[in-house]
C-alpha cells in the first residue's frame, strides 16, 4: 500500500548541506573571536617558512585584521583550492597526525574565516614572476586576478561576523577583544623567536623584534620591563625538555595572564601545566598570586593528541602525570639555583656544660639522641617574673559596647574610652569600643582586649577597608589628589597591560595620576596619587594596572577596580610597624567603616577569641 503523495512532500529527507552554511558552522568552532583568527592566519605563515611575519589590527579586530608575511607563498593555480574545506599541504595521512610538526593540519581555518568575512588573499612564490589575487566575501569567489606583488602572502580579514549578527553581537568590548589579541600575538612572537614579529594594534606600535633572537631577548622584549628580573629554566626529566624564562617571585601578578605555555613550539592552554608551573614556586608565591613568564616544553609527538579540538589550543598528553611533576621540579630547581630559594643555616645553641652536643636534622621526626631546634631561638634566661606579669590584673572595660562610638584614647593608661553616638548594628559583632589596646605580633597583628574577649585585627585588610572607601569616594567626587614628581618616569608596558592601560587612562588622570603615551609601548608618568607617593612610581602603576585587569576579568567595575588596587598598593603591609598611637587611630578608623569586617577582596579584618574558646584549648573547657 502506497502512502498519498502529500505524505511524501511533507517527509523530512536527508540531504547535504551547501556549501556555504558547511563553512559557516565550522566557523562557529574555528572562528571564535578576532584572536582565533590571528591564531590561526600566523600559524599558517609560520608553516610557510616565514623569516619575518606583521601583524596589523583595527577597531580590535572587528574591522581589519591583515597578516603579511615573506614565506613560501602559493601557486596560482592552488590558491584557490586552499580555499577549499579540508585541503591543506601538512599532511597526507591519518598516521601524520600522530608525528605532527606543522602548526595547522585540519584544513579547516581558510574557507571558516573567508566564510564570515569579506576576505582579499595575494600571494607569490619565489619562482613566480607575479602573484595573485583572490577576494571572497561570504565564503563566496568574488574574483581572482594576476596582481604585482612581494614574495610571501598577505592576507586581509575585513568586517569580521558581518553576515552573522548573532556572532557578532556576542563578541566582547573592543578592550577586551584588544587584550585577547594582544596575548595571542605575544604567545606567537613567543613561541617562534627566531621569526621576526611586527604588532600593531589599533594605530599604535606594540612591539617589533627582529628574526633570530633568542629566547632570553624574545621574552624580554614583549613581556619584560627593565626592572623586571628573569630565571633561566632548562631541564630535561623523563619524557620532557624544558626550557624558558621565570620572573622572580617579586614580579608576581593576579591573575595568569603573563604565563605563557608550548609544547613543541605550540601555544597551548592547560590547567595541569598551568598548575606545575605555579607549584615549581612553592611557597615562595604569595596566595593569589601567578608567576610570569614562557615554558617551552619538548615532548615525543607521538604523546600528544592536539586533534582535540578545531582551535589546536586543547591538547591531550599521554603521559601528563610525568610531565606535571617533571615541569614542577624543573622550575623549582632553576629558582633554587639562582639563589631564589635561600638555604638557611643557622649557629649551633650554646651549650650547657655537660650536655651532649645537639644533632640538626632535616627530618620532621627524631630518633635516638638528636634533637631539632628552631632557627633564631636558643637559650634565655629564665624571666622569673614572666608568669607573674602574665596573670597581672587586667582593668575590666567600662559599660556596654557599641561598634558606632567615636573613640578616645586616655593618654595615661593608653586605654580607649567610648562615647555614645549610635546603637550598635546586629551582626555580624566586631571588636567592641572600650576596648584597651594591648600589643602587636609579628609587626602585622594588632592585639585588643575587652572583658574577656581577646581580638586579632589584621592592620593590612583593616587599612586597606579604611583606605578603600576613602579612595572610592574621592574617585566618585573628583577629589583625589596627585603628588608630582620632581622627575618624570617611563615605564614600558606588556601588550596587555597598554590594553588595560588605554582602557583606564581617562580614570587614571582623574584619580591622581598624571600619566599619558611616549611613544610604542612607553608611557610618561608626571604625577601619582597622593596614598601612592612614597611608593616606586614606576612599581605602583604596574601593579595597578595589573590589579585593574584582574579585578575586571571577575565583573568589578572599573573605579571600584581602581579604588581596590589602590588602597591594596597603599595599605601598611607586613613588618610595617605602627606605634601604639597609630594603631589606635587605625582601629577607630576601621569601626567607623562601612564594613568594618573584610578587605575589597573579601579576607577578614579581624578574628575574635573568647576566654572559653582559650580555656578549651588548654583542656579546662
Amino acid at each position: 500500500m502506497t502512502r498519498p503523495p502529500s505524505d511524501r512532500a511533507n517527509k523530512r529527507w536527508i540531504k547535504p548541506l551547501p556549501k556555504q552554511l558547511i563553512n559557516k558552522i565550522a566557523a562557529g568552532e574555528v572562528v571564535e573571536r578576532p584572536a582565533s583568527v590571528l591564531k590561526e592566519l600566523v600559524e599558517n605563515s609560520i608553516d610557510a617558512g616565514s623569516e619575518r611575519i606583521e601583524i596589523i589590527i583595527e577597531k580590535s579586530g572587528a574591522k581589519l585584521i591583515k597578516i603579511v608575511d615573506d614565506g613560501c607563498g602559493i601557486d596560482e593555480e592552488q590558491i584557490e583550492v586552499a580555499f577549499a574545506r579540508h585541503a591543506t599541504s601538512k599532511i597526507s595521512s591519518f598516521d601524520d597526525i600522530h608525528n605532527l610538526l606543522s602548526y595547522g593540519f585540519r584544513g579547516e581555518a581558510l574557507p571558516s574565516i573567508a566564510s564570515v568575512s569579506r576576505l582579499r588573499m595575494v600571494s607569490r612564490p619565489h619562482d613566480a614572476q607575479s602573484g595573485t589575487e583572490i577576494i571572497f566575501e561570504g565564503g563566496v569567489i568574488q574574483h581572482r586576478k594576476p596582481i604585482a606583488a612581494p614574495v610571501g602572502t598577505s592576507i586581509e580579514v575585513e568586517n569580521l561576523f558581518y553576515n552573522t549578527p548573532a556572532r557578532r553581537k556576542f563578541l566582547k568590548a573592543e578592550s577586551t577583544e584588544a587584550r585577547h589579541i594582544a596575548r595571542v600575538a605575544t604567545a606567537l612572537a613567543i613561541g617562534r623567536p627566531d621569526i621576526g614579529f611586527t604588532f600593531t594594534l589599533n594605530g599604535r606600535k606594540v612591539f617589533s623584534r627582529p628574526p633570530g633572537e633568542s629566547l632570553a631577548e624574545r621574552v624580554a622584549g614583549v613581556l619584560g620591563d627593565r626592572n623586571k628580573k628573569f630565571v633561566v629554566v632548562a631541564g630535561h626529566i623523563g619524557p620532557v625538555a624544558v626550557a624558558g624564562l621565570v620572573s622572580t617571585p617579586q614580579s608576581v601578578q593576579q591573575s595568569r595572564s603573563g604565563q605563557f605555555l608550548f609544547i613543541n613550539n605550540r601555544y597551548i592552554s592547560s590547567p595541569t601545566l598551568s598548575h606545575a608551573f605555579n607549584a615549581g614556586y612553592g611557597e615562595l608565591l604569595p596566595r593569589g598570586q601567578h608567576p610570569v613568564g614562557a615554558l617551552l616544553l619538548s615532548v615525543d609527538p607521538t604523546e600528544v593528541d592536539v586533534n582535540v579540538h578545531p582551535a589546536k589550543t586543547e591538547v591531550r598528553l599521554s603521559r601528563e602525570r610525568e610531565i606535571h611533576d617533571a615541569v614542577c621540579r624543573i622550575v623549582k630547581d632553576a629558582l633554587r639555583h639562582d639563589g631564589i630559594i635561600p638555604s638557611i643555616r643557622t649557629a649551633a645553641p650554646d651549650r650547657v656544660p655537660g650536655e651532649p652536643p645537639v644533632r640538626e636534622t632535616r627530618s620532621g621526626s627524631s630518633s635516638g639522641g638528636e634533637r631539632h631546634t628552631i632557627p633564631g631561638i636558643g637559650r634565655q634566661p629564665v624571666n622569673t617574673h614572666l608568669l607573674s606579669e602574665l596573670y597581672r590584673s587586667v582593668p575590666a572595660a567600662g559599660g556596654p559596647a557599641k561598634t558606632d562610638d567615636i573613640i578616645e584614647v586616655d593618654k595615661r593608661t593608653g586605654e580607649i574610652i567610648t562615647v555614645e553616638t549610635a546603637a550598635p548594628s546586629a551582626s555580624p559583632t566586631g571588636p567592641p569600643t572600650g576596648f584597651r589596646f594591648i600589643g602587636r605580633f609579628a609587626d602585622m597583628y594588632l592585639l585588643l582586649q575587652t572583658g574577656d574577649d581577646l581580638y586579632v585585627v589584621d592592620q593590612h585588610t583593616a587599612h586597606e577597608r579604611v583606605l578603600y572607601e576613602e579612595i572610592l569616594e574621592k574617585i566618585e567626587r573628583h577629589v583625589l589628589e596627585g603628588q608630582r614628581l620632581l622627575f618624570p618616569v617611563q615605564v614600558e608596558l606588556t601588550p596587555e597591560q597598554m590594553v588595560v592601560f588605554e582602557e583606564s587612562n581617562a580614570l587614571l588622570n582623574s584619580s591622581g595620576f598624571q600619566v599619558g603615551p611616549f611613544g610604542g609601548r612607553m608611557v610618561n608618568i608626571e604625577a601619582v596619587p597622593v596614598v601612592l607617593a612614597k611608593k616606586s612610581a614606576e612599581k605602583v602603576l604596574l601593579k595597578v594596572l595589573d590589579d585593574i585587569a584582574s579585578l575586571r576579568k571577575t565583573g568589578h567595575d572599573l573605579k571600584k577596580a581602581m579604588a581596590q588596587a589602590m588602597a591594596c598598593r597603599s595599605a601598611v603591609m607586613a613588618g610595617d610597624r605602627l606605634d601604639d598611637r597609630e594603631a589606635v587611630h587605625l582601629v577607630e578608623r576601621l569601626l567607623r567603616s562601612d564594613n568594618a569586617y573584610s578587605c575589597p577582596h573579601g579576607r577578614p579584618t579581624f578574628i575574635k577569641l573568647s576566654r572559653a574558646d582559650l580555656d578549651r584549648q588548654f583542656g579546662r573547657g
